[in-house]
């Protein structure tokens, strides 16, 4: 207690130097805290982004070496789905899309995306029914002339009114609206909410060709999706015929999975840049307690010729180390906590807070930092002879 007492009171004898001291460390503890949390937070940003457009994906992609003989594998792989990967799958739809106005009296949508799908397009891409009604198999068999809308679509071009039973124009095709989805991208122009969906048996009519050679498959659950890729292999390879074209699937998890792996690089590569300010405020506190020892010579003169040993020597320097890392730790925690605040909002509308893990790591890192940088000043501390520390001015 006594050394406790003794460091407390040289640390705040000298405010202004030991807050210097400290400054390196808090510098670097706030740095690490902040670079690793803002990582985090644009990690989650892209999770958030992947997960709007839908996880758990297969896209199975076609190419025909003779599209005289392609074959349409869009309703065989639809049925497939349906009753053998039923347990499996909880949707098919085509991946068209094209941009084009969408048109309503004297307002206009432009560069709106239209998706061509199937029924089970917005299952496949997690848009949710808002009003009226979705695609129906009805509408797929029949090539009907009939679109769901976004809501950002619905909005700019109905904005007092109901457009259910309304005739846009797309393409230069009416259209009827059958139904909206609710937003699920903010709502703005540049959003996932700017589209509108249409049956995929009028491709003919929006892109001069019927041809489907990119198919969604929707898959029930993560773990699922290596056995589905696995089937859909099997049942491709009796369908394509080699000489005909050629097939490949796509995992939609890999990306996110690549994100993810990215980040959590980054976030090892940004903290250990930010560690190297803890190393300069360890060197700070060497360099000050250095100055203290040669400022208390003589005192520690005093100490060693009533017989105090050299670990009790060793311990006070450190305990002071010590003490001023932890409280630069701490300072650092309070700082970096109340910026990845301030800039997870500004930067991404988020709650990003450091984790618990990376929290006690930087605290503990610091405080190692002070001790470690702290020995040398000690050692030095207790090697002084009582003699010559007696003398010292």
């Amino acid at each position: 207690m006594n050394s406790l007492r003794m460091a407390l009171d040289s640390i705040t004898e000298k405010k202004g130097r030991s807050f210097l001291t400290m400054l390196g460390i808090i510098i670097g503890v706030t740095a690490v805290l902040v670079l690793v949390a803002m990582v985090t937070g644009y990690n989650s940003d892209m999770t958030a982004y992947y997960e709007k457009l839908g996880v758990n994906k297969v896209t199975v992609k076609l190419s025909w070496y003779d599209t005289s003989r392609a074959t349409d594998l869009m309703a065989a792989l639809y049925e497939y789905a349906g009753e053998d990967l039923s347990d499996l799958v909880e949707g098919v739809t085509p991946d068209l899309s094209t941009r084009l106005p969408v048109q309503y009296g004297g307002g206009v949508a432009e560069n709106t995306t239209v998706y061509l799908g199937s029924d089970q397009y917005a299952a496949c891409s997690n848009y949710i029914l808002e009003s009226g009604r979705d695609i129906l198999p009805f509408d797929i068999e029949n090539r009907s002339m009939v679109c769901v809308l976004g809501a950002y679509t619905a909005n700019n071009l109905f904005p007092y009114t109901d457009p259910i039973g309304k005739t846009v124009t797309i393409g230069g095709y009416p259209f009827l609206v059958v139904g909206t989805y609710y937003q699920k991208d903010g709502g703005a122009e540049d959003s996932m909410d700017h589209m509108a969906v249409v049956p995929y048996t009028v491709n003919r009519s929006l892109l001069n060709s019927d041809r489907v050679d990119n198919i969604v498959v929707k898959v029930s659950s993560s773990k699922n999706v290596d056995k589905v890729m696995s089937r859909l292999e099997l049942w491709l390879a009796e369908q394509v015929d080699s000489g005909v074209g050629e097939y490949s699937l796509e995992d939609g998890n890999s990306a996110m999975a690549e994100s993810n792996d990215e980040m959590t690089s980054l976030s090892v590569v940004l903290g250990g840049i930010a560690s190297i300010a803890l190393l300069v405020g360890g060197i700070g506190i060497m360099n000050i307690m250095l100055v203290t020892v040669t400022e208390r010579t003589r005192e520690i003169g005093i100490k060693k010729s009533i017989g105090a040993p050299r670990r009790e020597i060793v311990g006070q320097f450190l305990l002071e180390a010590g003490i001023l890392s932890s409280l630069g730790g701490l300072v650092g925690i309070v700082l970096g906590f109340g910026l990845s605040l301030i800039l997870g909002k500004a930067m991404y509308g988020l709650v990003v807070l450091p984790g618990a893990g990376i929290t006690v790591g930087a605290f503990a890192f610091s405080m190692i930092i002070g001790v470690v940088f702290g020995i040398y000043p000690a050692v030095k501390a207790s090697n002084l002879q009582p003699v010559d520390a007696l003398r010292a001015d």
